[in-house]
């Protein structure tokens, strides 16, 4: 049987030819019989094996479950914790941070994403003075072109230091696109694009109208570890904090 396999493996792969005529007809084959859908199921279920906080107990279940579209299509956003009991143990923030980079690349996740969800997920980062967490997530949001920064959901946030820092946030990731935008990136660009092409007007992204409303802290919450801090959304509401992983390209 093992031979069988063997020689069945040769014929498949035509390793016989020549390789003029082998790259030929690799592609016939992946014409006649494609090894992936347009879902990226078998790469997904391989992303979800990686996952690890927590590890699931069956990968191929989990991207299945992502198919069923009830009760509404898109995840729903699960407000997270106040800023101080993130900065009390920022240590699951950064653990989901990990297993972030493989859901980001599975399809069928990434569809059923929100942006309500990425600021709180960047919310949760700021807290935990998560830097790559911040980049990584600033830049997913940037390449979601239907993801418009003025029509962030309002999270009504009861806690009055949890609103402020999630209007720091929005009006913060408005500020980072601007200044992308400036520089002549496009949110639409592709990953590698002429670098002497006069970049096309776009119009600047907008801020949601609720985080305007959202004035300073009356005592100082201070998120970060460092002690020269610049004018920024964060620092005009009496938050201190860095904003510099905010603008990496």
């Amino acid at each position: 049987m093992e031979r069988v396999r063997k020689m069945a493996a040769y014929l498949w792969n035509f390793r016989y030819l020549p390789m003029k005529y082998r790259w030929r007809l690799i592609k016939l084959r992946r014409l006649l019989f494609p090894t992936e859908t347009p879902l990226h199921l078998r790469h997904s279920v391989r992303f979800a094996r990686a996952l690890r906080h927590p590890p699931l107990k069956s990968p191929v279940l989990f991207v299945l479950g992502l198919l069923w579209p009830f009760p509404t299509w898109k995840f729903a956003a699960e407000l997270p914790l106040r800023p101080r009991l993130i900065i009390e143990n920022p240590k699951p923030v950064r653990l989901r941070g990990d297993d972030l980079h493989f859901l980001r690349i599975i399809p069928l996740w990434s569809s059923r994403d929100t942006p309500e969800r990425a600021l709180y997920r960047i919310y949760e980062a700021v807290c935990a003075e998560d830097g790559d967490l911040i980049a990584s997530e600033i830049q997913y949001f940037w390449c979601k072109t239907s993801w418009a920064t003025i029509n962030i959901a309002d999270p009504e946030c009861k806690d009055q230091e949890q609103y402020a820092v999630m209007a720091a946030t929005a009006e913060a990731i408005v500020e980072c696109f601007n200044w992308r935008i400036k520089m002549g990136l496009r949110r639409d660009d592709p990953l590698f694009m002429n670098a002497y092409k006069e970049p096309r007007p776009v119009p600047p992204e907008g801020c949601p109208s609720w985080a305007l409303t959202v004035g300073p802290l009356p005592e100082k919450l201070s998120l970060g570890t460092g002690g020269t801090y610049y004018d920024s959304p964060f620092h005009r509401r009496n938050i201190y904090t860095s904003t510099g992983d905010f603008y990496s390209v």
